[in-house]
């Protein structure tokens, strides 16, 4: 970066961009902490083009600061996170720059001056908390392994020094008996903290810690890093892609893109003044869900779009073994009850659903919302056969989901469809995206060769996968986060269904992806009918793309109607504490 101007800015491809707070006058303070000068980190692997992720990136942390690294997917963030702390592993490698932590180049270190700094020095917190942990070791002995490698703790403490950082994070002391797997995900987030808190750290980097979690659980979490970071003391950067959460929880926010850092600001002004184009279309992927008019970029509000539709035509509505046609059969819930067995001896049965009854109109619209443990991914399960009700009936048009035998089951999964949360282990590595649309179009339509193959391709057009001959041959690993979903609603797709089932399709992908999977989700309801139970946490989305709405909170539907309605004049203090959950920055920092 060069040319500084005379108001401080500086001129970066015809727009101006706010010098980074570690410009050359910071080095030599005794308050910058870590000075990263000049880091490039490449990608390179055995027959592949390589690929510079981190492209000569600078920036100074002062102590004691909090700092939000934002970008998307792909802008090169948790590359730099990983090697801030160390960590990355081939085929990524750090070629060129220095990054200095406490006066020394942390490059320059051997694996046991490293291992070294570790304690007292630095810590990472991974983005997913059931992935950092071992599922077959209690949480104690998470601690107890961390105490023994770095010998920081005498024993005598062990028991009480595990007892002081689980109550760091407002866990009870019971979970340290606990495994990761009965754990939820907020839960296991805070213990993941907890252990790199352990170290004592002066830096700690948080890496998309909040990612997929529900909006009340996600504040919880935001509050308690926030919280931390203000009695600990230490220096803090937080990876998101999310610049709503960061503008909120953070003093200085910087803005990556394509390995480069474009923006580097106090939270204040990059809200009030974004310097950079990317910044301004960040935050235009916002909105306030109980506004009188809600609409995203390419999204506009419901009572717009509907006007503005074209009608549009594809040869999709007449392949297959029947011509395409509205749903026709509604999705009946009566009275429905799941209970499961006590998790433990001398703990109490949990029942994750009471007494939930509504009817899913052929066509229609509806957004089950409720944090995690609500009881929305449950109902999913019933409404699809996977799992039993404990009491209470699920009826698709005259058949009673729960007698269905085998060959049942597969004619219902042909007419309801889900479409999952996690792109990434939805599909099978191996496998390419022809393979995984070919089988359930020959599953369920009876359609082979050039006919299965002419409507796998059609499908692929359908969800905006195009060129479709190139897409056709990918793996999913060569797929972005988006596109992978987009593959996901095209299998859902291959059966011709009537139904629709999106168990929190976006809440792993970045906010400029959610609004094309969305606008997409919309698009296949209005023009071809089919009828959408759309279970999210994100009530933003629900807004956007769903007539209605109900709200579970334990289990029991607590408000239900127009979503705008219910959005906008909530009556329930828990839809209320949802409404208050959603990362606003306007609201946080303009009040």
């Amino acid at each position: 970066m060069s040319g500084a101007t005379s108001d401080g800015l500086e001129a970066r491809g015809g727009a101006a961009t706010r010098l980074p707070s570690g410009t050359p006058q910071d080095q030599g303070r005794t308050d910058v902490l870590l000075d990263v000068r000049d880091l490039s980190v490449v990608y390179e692997s055995a027959g592949q083009t390589a690929v510079q992720a981190v492209d000569h990136v600078s920036f100074s942390l002062r102590k004691g600061e909090f700092v939000g690294l934002v970008g998307e997917s792909g802008s090169g963030k948790s590359t730099l996170g990983y090697a801030l702390t160390r960590l990355q592993k081939p085929p990524a490698r750090t070629n060129g720059g220095n990054i200095v932590f406490g006066g020394s180049d942390i490059r320059d270190l051997g694996d046991e001056e490293l291992r070294r700094q570790r304690q007292g020095g630095f810590a990472m917190v991974l983005q997913s908390g059931m992935n950092a942990l071992n599922p077959v070791r209690t949480i104690r002995n998470h601690f107890i392994d961390v105490f023994r490698a770095h010998g920081h703790v005498p024993r005598e403490r062990w028991d009480a020094r595990m007892r002081e950082l689980i109550g760091k994070v407002k866990l009870p002391e019971t979970m340290l008996a606990r495994y990761p797997g009965e754990l939820s995900g907020g839960m296991r987030q805070r213990v993941s903290i907890a252990l790199a808190l352990s170290l004592e750290p002066q830096l700690m980097v948080f890496d998309e810690p909040t990612t997929a979690l529900d909006v009340l659980v996600q504040h919880a979490v935001m509050d308690t890093i926030i919280e931390l970071q203000r009695s600990e003391g230490f220096t803090a950067i937080l990876i998101s892609h999310d610049l709503g959460i960061v503008l909120e929880a953070t003093e200085r926010v910087l803005v990556m893109h394509e390995g480069r850092i474009v923006e580097d600001g106090r939270s204040l002004e990059v809200l009030r003044d974004p310097q950079d184009d990317y910044t301004t279309m960040l935050l235009s992927h916002y909105a306030d869900p109980r506004a009188e008019v809600v609409s995203l970029p390419g999204f506009p509000d419901r009572s717009q779009r509907s006007a503005s539709r074209q009608e549009t035509t594809s040869s999709f509505a007449t392949v297959g073994s029947r011509e395409r046609s509205a749903a026709k059969n509604p999705i009946v819930v009566d009275h429905l009850v799941k209970t499961y067995p006590a998790p433990r001896r001398g703990e109490q049965p949990v029942q994750a659903v009471r007494d939930v009854s509504f009817t899913l109109e052929p066509g229609q619209s509806l957004a089950l919302v409720g944090q995690s443990g609500s009881g929305k991914s449950t109902i999913a399960k019933m409404l699809t056969g996977v799992e039993q009700p404990t009491s209470g009936t699920v009826r698709f048009g005259d058949t009673d989901v729960a007698k269905l035998g085998r060959r049942g089951l597969k004619d219902l999964r042909s007419e309801v469809q889900m479409v999952f949360q996690d792109p990434y282990a939805a599909l099978n590595p191996l496998h390419t995206v022809e393979y995984i649309l070919s089988r359930p179009i020959a599953n369920y339509t009876g359609l082979r060769g050039r006919d299965a193959r002419r409507r796998m391709l059609e499908i692929l057009e359908t969800v905006g996968l195009t060129p479709v001959e190139q897409f056709a041959q990918k793996l999913p690993h060569q797929l972005s986060g988006g596109q992978r979903q987009r593959v996901v609603i095209a299998r859902a797709l291959a059966s011709d269904p009537q139904v629709i089932i999106a168990d929190e399709p976006v809440s792993m992908l970045d906010v400029t992806l959610r609004a094309g999977v969305l606008a997409l989700l919309e698009d296949l309801r209005e023009q071809w009918g089919v009828s959408l139970l759309y279970i999210t946490h994100d009530l933003l989305s629900a807004r956007l793309i769903t007539d209605d709405i109900m709200v579970l909170h334990d289990g029991a539907v607590v408000e239900r109607g127009r979503t705008a309605e219910v959005l906008q004049h909530p009556q329930d203090d828990y839809t209320v504490a949802l409404l208050d959950a959603v990362p606003n920055p306007r609201r946080t920092l303009l009040g």
